[in-house]
């Protein structure tokens, strides 16, 4: 099982140091003691059955990390809200989610009355810091008054969780497809729409790292995103797995990092380019300023060769590999290790996405699902254990992505189809040729451009609306997003200001264009290359 990686070091060096958060250590044997205390409070709260899954309302924090291990000890699966986001998305992940309890921690506990108000039905909610404040006993006392079902919250306040292990925990059966966690992504119809990964997944993924890097003694990971990002799993269960401890700084703004690496000799790095872009924009990328790093892992957008270099001048002893992967495919399921002779190529501006990792196959097809010849572009097939049954809703239209199929020469019978059109080289693997969708991503956060088209028309009641991805640079990264729409019943600072209150921070639109109408294309639909052409001349966004 996932937390099997963790509880395994517990229990072999329970004084080894685990995580390393809000300013001070945390050894196994004590995040272990605080997991397996939560595992057992959530025993009589859960329903019996399978696919139980748990909400994590939670800032990261010792808390935060005990309770994702203690909601896996307890046969649940984790679902991690994101407490940056909008009220609105957070009310609309919880909807979604199918969990009947949720965790709150006392910074994320203030927001509860405005989130539940949102809500059809509230789950049970159950507070975890000892120390609450006032300000959380008075929110409980507001919920004891307009809402029965969040009684357990104020009980919670009033009483502490268990601290230590509890065998009680460890009673309820489990299985590898079980669901481990679920993550809300993107979706096409206006909504996030929910993965859910099963242990077998995620234990494949895990596994797969493990083959493809040797152990380092006293290894040090640093975890840079948000609990509700794939690439947390790696960051966790990878380092726990391998005995590390975690590194999890207090704020994930880029200008920071540099400074943390040295100051805590961060040895494994895993995060999307622009981070680092970031980090080379405000000159934090000297030659030799990262002799401690051993292994960085870039991904979820194009990885530039510039970008590549400055960071391998940076961090001289650390190998850079190129990591690639939906969310339905459990965080990577590719990699390209970037080498000094690949690097003197100049034509090689953008690394390859490379081949797959171990247990996973590749397949590139054409628009009969029939595999193309060596070196012809086609769609990206992806198979092996680490792929998804499918999203959590059962009638989602995304689960057309997934199907059965067997193909000569491959052990896989399931396949996602990655809607990334691609092609394979010689001496580099799959090579990334763009999309074939409306899918994009900006600082690696995935958009399905529909989305935001959903929540543009629904403000602003406009007869036509279109958004594109701009500016987009020369390996087409984009930067962010224009909305255009037409004949609308409001204005654009209105209409900005509701997408901020819907939609995360990456996903708004830079600005809004109105206009008496949008132009179609041959097909009857809104020719989206006019609107880029009018944001290249500049003639309506004066």
């Amino acid at each position: 099982m996932l937390d099997s990686f963790f509880f395994d070091t517990a229990a072999r060096e329970p004084d080894r140091p685990a995580l390393w958060v809000d300013q001070r250590s945390y050894s196994y044997g004590e995040v272990a003691s605080r997991a397996c205390g939560i595992a057992a409070a959530l025993g009589p709260v859960l329903p019996a059955g399978r696919a139980r899954r748990c909400l994590l309302f939670a800032h990261r924090s010792m808390d935060a990390y005990a309770s994702l291990l203690g909601i896996l000890r307890a046969g649940c699966a984790y679902v991690p809200l994101n407490p940056n986001v909008p009220i609105a998305r957070i009310a609309a992940v919880i909807e979604q989610a199918g969990a009947s309890v949720m965790l709150v921690d006392r910074r994320c506990a203030v927001l509860l009355d405005e989130v539940v108000s949102l809500l059809d039905e509230s789950p049970k909610i159950l507070l975890l810091d000892d120390d609450v404040s006032e300000e959380v006993r008075t929110v409980s006392q507001e919920f004891r008054e307009t809402s029965p079902v969040c009684e357990a919250s104020a009980r919670c306040a009033q009483t502490r969780l268990p601290d230590g292990p509890n065998e009680a925990e460890a009673a309820t059966p489990r299985a590898l497809h079980d669901q481990a966690y679920v993550l809300f992504t993107s979706g096409s119809t206006g909504a996030p729409k929910g993965v859910p990964i099963s242990h077998e997944n995620a234990c494949a993924y895990v596994t797969g790292q493990l083959e493809l890097f040797e152990k380092l003694p006293e290894a040090r990971y640093v975890q840079l995103c948000e609990l509700s990002f794939d690439p947390s799993v790696h960051d966790m269960f990878v380092c726990w797995a391998n005995g590390a401890c975690l590194f999890v700084p207090k704020t994930v703004e880029p200008i920071y990092n540099a400074a943390f690496i040295k100051e805590h000799a961060i040895t494994h790095w895993s995060s999307v380019p622009s981070v680092a872009a970031f980090m080379q924009q405000f000159r934090k990328l000297q030659p030799d300023e990262f002799p401690s790093l051993r292994v960085t892992l870039f991904g979820g957008e194009p990885l530039q060769r510039q970008l590549v270099q400055a960071w391998r001048r940076a961090a001289p002893n650390s190998r850079v590999l190129n990591m690639y992967g939906p969310t339905e495919t459990t965080v990577a399921c590719t990699a390209f290790e970037v080498t000094a002779e690949f690097l003197t190529d100049p034509r090689h501006t953008v690394m390859p996405l490379g081949r797959a990792l171990p247990g996973m196959e590749l397949l590139i097809v054409d628009a009969a699902l029939e595999p193309v010849a060596p070196g012809i572009s086609g769609e990206l097939l992806i198979g092996g254990p680490q792929v998804a049954s499918g999203y959590l809703s059962a009638d989602d239209p995304g689960n057309r992505r997934f199907i059965s199929n067997l193909y000569p020469g491959c052990r896989a019978s399931r396949w996602y189809r990655s809607a990334d059109a691609a092609r394979e080289v010689p001496g580099q693997g799959i090579v990334f040729q763009g999309r074939l969708d409306t899918q994009i991503k900006i600082r690696g956060n995935r958009i399905e451009l529909e989305e935001v088209e959903h929540v543009v028309r629904s403000c602003s009641q406009a007869a036509l609306c279109a958004v594109i991805a701009w500016p987009v640079d020369e390996v087409g990264r984009a930067a962010g997003l224009v909305a255009f729409v037409a004949c609308a019943q409001r204005g654009a600072a209105r209409i900005l200001q509701a997408c901020r209150e819907r939609l995360p921070a990456y996903a708004v639109p830079q600005r809004v264009v109105m206009l008496d109408t949008l132009r179609l294309n041959v097909n009857g639909k809104v020719d989206k290359r006019a609107l880029a052409e009018h944001c290249v001349t500049g003639d309506v966004l004066t």
